[in-house]
């Protein structure tokens, strides 16, 4: 019996040995698996953010060339003057970015390579509307103005800048939405790594630290995305999409203080002059101390925000009259006419055009209060610059 006993106890032993190596081999396949894939959605997510950059990159350049030919056209229709038209002044890289280029880098993305399929027709139309204009201003090809400038027509300048816009943003939107699903299935294969780490206990430590690495790569990865999403990547201002999101809780602010909101448009004089002379290197700097200038004149409830290029906004969240707004605005036209040492040598001299917006009656939104100061800060351009000008109030 007692042999009995022993052989039942021994074979129940063995019986567990076997099942316990089947379940720490399975769990060890499971956290092999788990680790092979999220190191492959890692790397996944570095990928698509690269590759959303160097869309989102193309996008920008492409959207310069094109306002930059539009302006050169525009500007040469005033003057009449041929050196307007000179393509240095229009792209200064060997090869001119075009939409073809574009689409072929977007081509994976069926709906984004059809969003921006009408851009090929609409850069061919300016490109040889420009040209026409060439060969009038040399004497080759006489045309009359109207011709001339029917390839500049303003609503296909619109929708080149709308289809770059949407497309732009779509971008940003299917990065967060694929890193979101990513996320998701991290946090999942997270909790499935307890459970395997209560079973294997400290034969599985290195395995856990090494998904803790990746999960932070992956978190990290998600603040990244979300930082390309709400900030600009050069100052690291908040962006038009930061206000566009916040725009209710701004007005909602000022509301609860019983006080009113002030919208500053800005816009730097005599910019394209640093990039002319001392390049697009040179110019960044120009705009990353400019916006680091500009905030420190700043309290902590009112927002900065760069536009693009060298547009900027300032919305003073908390201000009870005009004044003050008029008061930061004198301090902004102030500081930015300080000369900005460059690392390269030298100093850069710029300044600054604002336009300011007051809210009146409380029903106006952030747009209302952009597109007033927008007003404004044209009429502070057409009055000599350096200056800022005042939007007419609609009354509190």
């Amino acid at each position: 019996m007692r042999t009995e006993i022993d052989g039942s106890v021994f074979t129940g032993f063995r019986r567990v040995l076997h099942k316990g190596a089947l379940i720490f081999a399975l769990i060890i396949t499971i956290l092999f698996a788990m680790t092979f894939y999220q190191n492959q959605r890692s790397a996944e997510a570095v990928r698509s953010v690269d590759r959303a950059r160097q869309v989102i990159t193309s996008i920008n350049a492409l959207r310069t060339y094109l306002l930059n030919l539009d302006n050169a056209v525009r500007k040469y229709a005033e003057s009449q003057n041929p050196s307007d038209l000179d393509p240095e002044l229009i792209c200064r890289q060997a090869s001119c970015p075009s939409a073809a280029q574009l689409i072929e880098l977007a081509g994976a993305n069926s709906a984004q390579t059809a969003r921006l399929a009408p851009l090929p027709a609409l850069q061919s139309a300016l490109e040889a509307g420009f040209n026409a204009l060439q060969q009038g201003a040399a004497g080759v090809n006489v045309m009359p103005p109207e011709r001339e400038l029917g390839g500049f027509d303003k609503s296909a300048i619109d929708q080149i800048h709308r289809i770059l816009i949407d497309s732009e943003r779509e971008e940003l939107i299917q990065m967060e939405t694929r890193e979101a699903a990513r996320v998701q299935g991290e946090r999942l294969s997270s909790a499935l790594l307890g459970i395997a780490g209560l079973w294997t206990g400290l034969a599985l430590i290195g395995l856990y630290r090494e998904t803790v690495r990746l999960i932070k790569a992956g978190i990290l990865a998600e603040q990244t995305i979300r930082q390309l999403g709400l900030r600009d990547p050069l100052t690291g201002l908040a962006n038009r999409r930061y206000l566009q999101e916040n725009e209710t809780q701004l007005i909602a602010g000022a509301k609860r203080a019983r006080t009113r909101m002030a919208v500053l448009a800005i816009d730097l004089d005599d910019f394209k002059a640093v990039n002319d002379r001392y390049g697009h290197a040179a110019g960044d700097e120009v705009l990353v101390t400019s916006a680091q200038r500009m905030k420190q004149l700043l309290r902590e409830v009112d927002v900065i925000a760069r536009l693009g290029g060298d547009e900027f906004v300032i919305v003073l969240n908390q201000v009870n009259d005009a004044e003050a707004a008029r008061e930061v605005a004198g301090r902004v036209v102030d500081v930015l006419s300080q000369p900005i040492a460059l690392a390269g040598g030298g100093s850069a001299h710029i300044g600054a055009s604002v336009g300011i917006a007051m809210s009146g009656d409380g029903r106006e939104t952030l747009n209302d209060l952009l597109k007033k100061a927008d007003t404004a800060l044209y009429e502070a351009k057409r009055d000599g610059k350096h200056i800022y000008r005042e939007a007419v109030s609609s009354g509190v």
